[in-house]
């Protein structure tokens, strides 16, 4: 296994003003995915689709696949929002790995598509998020799946005592709350936020709750998912961990 680490990594750099005044660093570390290579001007069969909001996030990172070095392909990837979820907008990803997509208060949502190549992408997030609101502070890393590679049934995830968020996304099979179940409880027994999202022609959802009780926890879903756990206040007020729970291996396309 390869494991990434920063010791002070920040929302941006901290000697300008993107950053704000208070702005704090935080240790990160996640597991890359590996670089996959394609022959030049090849295209996948189907697209990898990313779905992510803004909650707890700063940008996403692009990996872009690896082709040889006289290969004048252009690697193109559509960005969709919630006012622009048809059209979308196509940018064009570095094949230095420079690439990002910019959320925060920039954008509320954003889904991702393309065909130019398996392109892993990266969430660097964040508990507190903008130039001073309150501070630019408690990062962390993770691995964003694509729809393609979400789970279905049971999972088993860690928290703190408190303070820790889960984050789940769905397909329409998945959003049904009576078929989703956190510690063999009905989600409809907990407090809970859900925010629909139409991309792709068709709809997912979007969850939000706070869990409390140290150690192991499970989620159960018979749908299709993607769930992420957030906690802050880990070893002080700039510190937080995030991760993904789980995915699927993608298929070759």
């Amino acid at each position: 296994m390869i494991q990434f680490a920063s010791r002070y990594a920040s929302t941006a750099n901290i000697d300008d003003d993107s950053c704000g005044f208070t702005c704090q660093s935080d240790y990160i570390t996640f597991m890359p995915m590996p670089v996959t290579s394609k022959p030049c001007f090849a295209e996948l069969t189907s697209s990898d689709q990313v779905l992510m909001t803004n909650d707890f996030t700063t940008r996403l990172y692009v990996s872009p696949p690896s082709v040889d070095s006289d290969c004048e392909d252009t690697l193109e990837m559509t960005v969709f929002e919630r006012n622009n979820n048809v059209t979308g907008n196509t940018i064009k990803i570095s094949h230095d790995g420079f690439s990002s997509i910019e959320l925060s208060d920039k954008a509320e949502e954003v889904a991702t598509t393309t065909k130019a190549g398996e392109m892993p992408m990266y969430r660097f997030g964040s508990i507190h998020i903008g130039p001073d609101n309150p501070t630019s502070a408690s990062h962390f890393a993770h691995f964003v799946p694509t729809v393609q590679e979400w789970v279905t049934g049971k999972t088993q995830f860690y928290t703190l005592a408190k303070d820790c968020w889960l984050e789940f996304y769905t397909d329409i099979d998945g959003s049904d709350h009576d078929l989703i179940k956190i510690d063999n409880k009905n989600l409809s027994k907990y407090q809970f936020e859900q925010n629909t999202m139409n991309y792709f022609g068709k709809t997912f959802g979007h969850f939000m709750m706070s869990i409390k009780g140290y150690g192991l926890h499970t989620f159960e879903n018979s749908g299709r998912y993607v769930l992420y756990i957030v906690c802050e206040n880990v070893n002080g007020p700039n510190n937080a961990f995030g991760y993904l729970t789980g995915f699927n291996q993608r298929q070759s396309s």
